[in-house]
């Protein structure tokens, strides 16, 4: 399988948490390029527990890129809220004011609303989702990450026909430099033998430092090393592409690293116009595989 590294997935459950209360829960997945594998989860309070095990469950299914998931409750958030009355407190508030009503001897009774003006009488927690509404989270979760493979794969495919578009191009592009650089080591040699024939009857000093400025050419000119690496890397990166291995994009980032080497190479030692023209076309098509690599699982 071929896949990008990004993709987006998006859901909206409802989740019962008893009888008569529910929440809905729009959870979004959503990856972007990256070297590394990197996470970031945001839940809401009643799912912290399960950070660990959803960032886990990720980086085992998604492999690379940097990733989003984020968790919203939608409405009756109050549903997730546990609100109790502090009786200790209340009780400690009560003795105090009939103690004060005794002492300085105030009439009148003490009403409910006089009761919820006291400071810190009611507490309040979170309520955590139990096993089986954790148990429900993961499965959508698990359905979000299914779905935005799914999305990887359809860019995934779109990348492959690129990169082995772009690297049919090359390989072209390499058997005319082999061509060409046939050619001009066979006009280098004729010059040589000219040269050579010339030396052996004249045997002058300029025909030898001419004689000697052309087998020294020869050597620095010779490419036909650079071109058989090109070529088996190229072959190593057209495998990939092809292997049914889902990480792709470091092994295809290091033969790039390879196939460039050998390009410069090939520009550097040879003074050929025309090599020199389809070398960089070559480092081009090149330079654009490893943009397009960067989004590569």
């Amino acid at each position: 399988m071929f896949l990008s590294m990004t993709g987006f997935a998006g859901k909206t459950e409802i989740l019962k948490l008893s009888k008569d209360e529910q929440v809905s829960l729009f959870i979004e997945l959503k990856t972007i390029n990256s070297r590394f594998f990197e996470v970031t989860c945001k839940l809401p309070n009643a799912l912290s527990a399960l950070e660990i095990k959803i960032t886990n469950k990720l980086k085992d299914k998604l492999l690379r890129g940097r990733v989003f998931l984020s968790v919203k409750i939608l409405e009756n958030d109050g549903a997730l809220l546990k609100v109790t009355p502090s009786i200790k407190l209340l009780e400690e508030y009560l003795s105090a004011l009939s103690d004060i009503k005794k002492k300085f001897k105030i009439s009148g009774d003490l009403t409910i609303s006089d009761v919820l003006n006291l400071p810190n009488i009611f507490s309040s927690q979170p309520v955590e989702f139990d096993i089986k509404a954790q148990t429900f989270v993961l499965k959508t979760i698990d359905d979000l990450i299914e779905s935005l493979i799914k999305s990887r794969s359809v860019e995934g495919v779109q990348l492959k026909k690129d990169l082995e578009k772009r690297f049919d191009i090359c390989g072209k592009k390499m058997t005319s430099v082999k061509k060409r650089f046939d050619s001009f080591v066979k006009e280098k040699k004729d010059e040589l033998k000219k040269i050579l024939s010339i030396y052996q009857e004249s045997a002058n000093e300029e025909s030898k430092l001419k004689l000697d400025e052309i087998y020294s050419l020869l050597n620095k000119i010779d490419v036909h090393e650079e071109i058989v690496r090109f070529e088996s890397h190229l072959k190593n990166a057209k495998n990939i592409t092809k292997d049914a291995d889902i990480e792709k994009g470091k092994r295809l980032d290091f033969v790039l690293q390879e196939l460039l080497r050998e390009s410069n190479t090939i520009l550097a030692k040879c003074s050929d116009f025309e090599i020199s023209t389809l070398a960089v076309d070559i480092k081009v098509e090149l330079e654009k595989v490893r943009e397009q690599a960067q989004n590569i699982v």
